[in-house]
């Protein structure tokens, strides 16, 4: 294991006996003996020296088992060495184990938001979007909408058209969800804010679109994720 500022050879001799053995029912007990800088420290060498190498269904494992122990404190970290692993295709969100961590965030609203902030950017797929909030509970229109909205990837974009789809008779939601888009500020954000604007007939959204949608295109904008990409000129 590297040595750094953080390392700390009796914790992590620790570690790597309760890791090494899979004795997940021992990591909560023996953490809550530590200081506040031992269990910080704690958390840096589960993160970053352990967990990106474990099986995937260690990492899950023991992903559920810091969470369940304290959220606060561990989420965040598990979640950056999550996305690491994701976008080297280690892990996979269909696994079981992640599934069971994920049911297990549901009815925690902050850790689900957590969550979704840091999945989400990650996910090139919308069947993996739409996957990641059914799996977490997330399941009203306006819930979805709020967490793709931030969201500026190509994927979510699709999945936020289809989304509104939901919404589609509240005029003045859909204003206000238009207008974000536009001070998002990137050119994803402008496109789909005209495309609004035509569909629903927002009039009311101010701005200079360079994007020219003919009635053909908008009627079929949602058919495919290729369509979309095309369609807003990505």
């Amino acid at each position: 294991m590297p040595r750094d500022k953080h390392y700390n050879p009796a914790i992590a001799h620790q570690l790597q006996a309760i890791v090494g053995e899979r004795k997940w029912a021992d990591l909560p007990p023996y953490l809550s003996t530590l200081t506040n800088a031992q269990f910080r420290t704690a958390g840096y060498l589960l993160g970053e020296h352990f967990a990106p190498g474990l099986s995937e269904t260690d990492f899950w494992t023991l992903t559920e088992t810091l969470v369940e122990a304290d959220s606060r404190a561990f989420l965040v970290t598990m979640l950056k060495t999550m996305t690491q692993r994701l976008s080297q295709g280690t892990l996979h969100l269909h696994d079981k184990n992640a599934l069971r961590l994920f049911h297990s965030m549901k009815g925690h609203p902050v850790d689900v938001t957590k969550t979704l902030q840091k999945l989400l950017p990650e996910l090139t797929k919308p069947e993996d979007i739409e996957f990641l909030l059914t799996q977490l509970g997330v399941d009203e229109g306006r819930h979805q909408v709020a967490a793709l909205l931030r969201v500026t990837t190509q994927a979510a974009g699709y999945v936020l058209c289809r989304k509104l789809r939901y919404v589609e008779h509240e005029r003045d939601y859909l204003v206000r969800v238009a207008t974000f888009l536009v001070k998002r500020g990137d050119g994803l954000g402008f496109n789909m804010a005209s495309f609004l604007r035509a569909y629903y007939g927002l009039e009311e959204v101010k701005g200079t679109f360079s994007l020219t949608l003919q009635p053909y295109q908008l009627a079929r904008i949602e058919s495919s994720f290729e369509v979309f990409c095309q369609v807003m000129a990505l």
